[in-house]
């Protein structure tokens, strides 16, 4: 007995001097590390605090080791269940350079929980946390590895969620204020509205016409733009010089990003998975990472970029400078960028692009300027509806929204000119276009759309991408400034 005493004591000290000379880790994982899990896991992902997420209810955390163990080649030394592949996502990993992986998974609740095994090996129990680690709100840990976790705290649920209140309360007579009455195209959709002009995201559901709930924003955002899995939400503000990175399915904050300056747009490379961020204040286009929720880059100008758009075949971006009033290309060159002035226009709205060309959006001109992109010049300029205000391509087409009398015009790029003008609706001011999927109720196929959403119309519109053709105009009491479709948890 006296002698377990003794080596419990020494165990103890032993771990206690290894935090206190270990509080600080990088936020990286080594190399070769890395590269081992990406070979086994290739969907993973390093987010910002190493955490490694592999799907929406699946990730690992990294248990940093007290003595790095030298190895040519890293394998598994044991595993939970017992010879598990990487692959196969057991719950326990320990490498043979002496660091574990622990999975975080959900349960039934939907809570976060670790493996409840208490005899794991000497060297995982040794591990610790990276002390930099946004911990998973709610996260159940066993007695057996609490002493993994430093100094680290586990906050509550209600500690992280950005959910101010459970339940609203209906409005009672005629009010409809706030009242976003559901298609049955979003039938297991749950819809996230920024309303103008407001700090919180409202969200709904098909079975209520009331928000369920509100979740509170730092500020009022400039803008929200999701990553192509909405899995998390980018957020600008219009105050601030802050960016948030926002977890949609927990609804809490989960990074932080300060910049320079104030953000003034932002564009997805879905390929790459990454948001490029301008700032006219800061001569800047900031390119974040979404894996790893970190800054990765920052591009300096001498121009001032407003509105951005990002083209995946050729990997350029274009810019507007509103100061200059003057639109930009911008491509790599090496480590370098290159930018390249392509022409003016005034007033600039939005731009789009494709592998040949800049199509740029004048509002008070109510023009199309097209630029190519080879020559550096302007092409030609092609009159819309008055005050294009949006503006998406999709496939060859680009879908117009022309917001002072409601009108949708759909320019081919292939033929050069304008083939559709189609007057949506006269009610309010439709100012802004949001690519939703959704499926038809009839042959639950997917179908590609167009939500159009704007200020004092007290409707929102369905616009489908493939036929070119308004399909449902639908009443709704509420401005949305953004908005989001996720699919919808059992737990909603």
């Amino acid at each position: 007995m006296k002698i377990n005493i003794t080596k419990t004591v020494k165990l103890l000290f032993l771990f206690i001097f290894f935090i206190s000379q270990n509080m600080v880790f990088a936020s990286k994982l080594p190399e070769d590390v890395w590269k081992y899990i990406k070979a086994n896991i290739p969907q993973a992902q390093q987010r910002f605090d190493s955490v490694i997420t592999v799907s929406d209810d699946v990730m690992f955390i990294p248990l940093y080791p007290p003595a790095l163990q030298e190895t040519e080649n890293i394998a598994i030394e044991y595993s939970y269940p017992q010879n598990t592949s990487l692959a196969k996502l057991p719950e326990v990993v320990l490498l043979n350079n002496g660091y574990s992986l622990l999975k975080v998974s959900k349960d039934k609740n939907g809570n976060y929980t670790l493996t409840k095994k208490d005899d794991l090996p000497l060297k995982v129990r040794l591990g610790l946390m990276p002390q930099d680690m946004l911990t998973p709100a709610g996260l159940i840990v066993p007695e057996s590895l609490k002493l993994t976790l430093g100094d680290l705290l586990i906050p509550s649920k209600e500690q992280h969620s950005l959910l101010t209140n459970e339940q609203k309360n209906n409005y009672s007579g005629s009010i409809k204020k706030d009242e976003f009455i559901s298609l049955a195209d979003f039938k297991n959709k749950k819809i996230l509205i920024n309303p103008r002009n407001s700090k919180f995201i409202e969200v709904y559901d098909s079975s209520s016409k009331s928000p369920l709930y509100e979740l509170k924003l730092s500020s009022m955002p400039l803008k929200i733009l999701s990553d192509k899995n909405n899995k998390i939400a980018l957020i600008l503000y219009w105050s601030g010089k802050n960016i948030e990175i926002i977890d949609l399915k927990d609804e809490r904050i989960i990074s932080t990003i300060e910049l320079e300056g104030k953000a003034s747009d932002a564009v997805l490379d879905e390929k790459n998975n990454l948001a490029y961020v301008s700032s006219s204040s800061t001569n800047a286009i900031y390119v974040i990472d979404m894996a790893s929720m970190q800054l990765k880059q920052v591009i300096k100008l001498n121009q001032k970029p407003s509105k951005i758009a990002y083209n995946p075949q050729d990997d350029s971006i274009s810019f507007y400078d509103e100061f200059a009033s003057k639109v930009y290309n911008v491509t790599k060159n090496g480590s370098d960028y290159l930018v390249q002035p392509m022409g003016s226009a005034n007033n600039v709205s939005k731009i789009v692009t494709d592998i040949a060309n800049i199509y740029a959006f004048s509002r008070t001109d109510s023009q199309l300027i097209i630029f190519d992109k080879a020559l550096a010049k302007q092409l030609e300029t092609v009159e819309t509806d008055k005050k294009p205000t949006d503006a998406v391509l999709y496939g060859t087409k680009i879908f117009i929204l022309c917001s002072k009398e409601g009108y949708l015009d759909v320019y081919d790029t292939i033929e050069g000119k304008i083939i559709s003008r189609e007057q949506l609706s006269k009610d309010g001011f439709y100012s802004s276009l949001t690519v939703v999927q959704t499926q038809n109720e009839k042959d639950k196929k997917p179908s590609s759309n167009l939500l159009i959403t704007g200020i004092n119309s007290n409707n929102y519109l369905l616009y489908n991408l493939e036929t070119m053709k308004l399909v449902k105009k639908q009443e709704s009491y509420i401005d949305a400034a953004n908005i989001i479709l996720l699919d919808k948890t059992p737990q909603l």
